[in-house]
């Protein structure tokens, strides 16, 4: 065989053989870390663009993604260059023959021959083809049902607020997102500082925030309720789920004050958790200030909905907007150090955890000191899921990749 044939052979079969290879290589297990990333990315992305959408005050949309199908074939043919296998035999026409002559001219090659090329599809011929396929399809689903936006613009309860605390969120990190307004009384005067990083009364609040956290503000259930169940709290009425133990029996919360977590001298403060003191209001606290005068704060939630607000006009104000964490649980330490409570940087930057490009503007959470951003990107993801249910997803349009 002449040198050409050799080189042409290889290289016919390196080309088959990387093929085979990626189908080979293209294991269930590596399909599907690709699509848990790819569906991880998604989500994050509507979670940002959201809140982009809100610094815009612009409408929000949430897509719920409920099922990801995919389909992969591979296939490789290999065949020698231009080569011919079988009997070179010549046999006479039928004009020929009825003629008698000898001759070779007028005959036809008898058709028993195999030729191997890089012309597949005649007849005759097999050639060196390689043939790759996958189809990827996913549900997408729009929340914009009734019981959805019923919970997004609920306020969020302290239980949901205590499930992130057990989760290990800081609770200044909390305090922040959760909490729309303080309302202070003290000498019958009312005050209200609301939780805006552009009010001018905004510092007044922070000094709340900072007393939160030195007093050790938490919240806990009622003492001595008993499952509202069927028949509401205090009837005295159970349901059997609630006979039964039933873990999603529904409790009132109230806030107190954690002494495991004071770092202040006590100075009056109520209700004490663990103990048996209910308060008139579960949302209001009491303590002493300096002067010994009697301090009555009530915290008043946000619902989910408010939080994307909330956070894009944190991310409308710029470096007005930014607020600094002073707790030390919500810096933390390296490698997770963070004093932003939530930071975007806009523009060309990288490298990037998550990049949103969102009217011509490039949006960027940074991979390196973006720690608390991330934290709350996670916690809104579980806020959206716990407003979520199965009736929530009753349009499954379905979308068909085909590559």
């Amino acid at each position: 065989m002449s040198r050409v044939f050799v080189r042409r052979w290889r290289f016919v079969a390196a080309v088959a053989l990387l093929t085979s290879g990626c189908a080979y290589n293209d294991r269930f297990e590596n399909r599907f870390d690709r699509f848990d990333v790819a569906a991880e990315q998604s989500r994050d992305d509507m979670i940002l663009t959201n809140i982009i959408r809100a610094s815009h005050a612009e409408p929000l949309s949430f897509v719920q993604l409920s099922n990801v199908n995919a389909s992969n074939t591979s296939s490789a043919t290999m065949g020698l260059p231009s080569l011919l296998f079988g009997p070179h035999v010549f046999a006479p026409t039928a004009a020929t023959a009825a003629a008698g002559s000898s001759s070779l001219l007028g005959t036809s090659q008898v058709e028993g021959q195999t030729i191997f090329g890089a012309n597949p599809g005649g007849s005759g011929y097999v050639g060196n083809s390689a043939t790759v396929s996958g189809v990827t399809s996913f549900e997408a689903s729009p929340n914009e049902t009734k019981d959805f936006y019923n919970g997004l613009l609920s306020e969020v309860a302290p239980r949901t607020l205590q499930f992130f605390a057990q989760q290990g969120v800081a609770p200044e990190v909390l305090f922040y997102l959760f909490t729309d307004r303080v309302v202070e009384e003290r000498d019958g005067k009312r005050r209200e500082l609301r939780n805006d990083p552009l009010d001018p009364n905004f510092p007044a609040f922070r000094n709340y925030v900072a007393l939160a956290m030195r007093y050790g503000l938490s919240s806990e259930p009622v003492p001595g309720q008993k499952s509202k169940g069927g028949g509401g709290h205090g009837s005295g009425k159970e349901s059997k789920d609630s006979k039964d133990g039933a873990a999603n029996a529904p409790e009132e919360y109230q806030l107190c004050f954690d002494r495991a977590n004071m770092t202040a001298p006590f100075a009056g403060n109520s209700p004490m958790c663990g103990s048996s003191t209910v308060s008139p209001d579960s949302r209001t606290v009491t303590f002493y200030d300096r002067a010994h005068r009697r301090v009555a704060i009530s915290v008043l939630p946000r619902s989910a909905f408010a939080i994307f607000q909330y956070l894009g006009r944190i991310l409308a104000g710029g470096e007005g907007g930014r607020i600094k964490l002073e707790s030390v649980a919500a810096i933390d330490q390296q490698q997770f150090r963070d004093d932003d409570l939530f930071y975007i940087e806009q523009g060309p930057a990288g490298p990037c955890f998550l990049s949103v490009n969102y009217e011509g503007v490039n949006y960027c959470v940074p991979e390196d000191g973006a720690a608390n951003t991330k934290r709350i990107i996670g916690l809104l993801t579980q806020l959206i899921a716990l407003n979520t249910t199965l009736a929530d997803l009753p349009i499954t349009p379905t979308v068909r990749v085909v590559h």
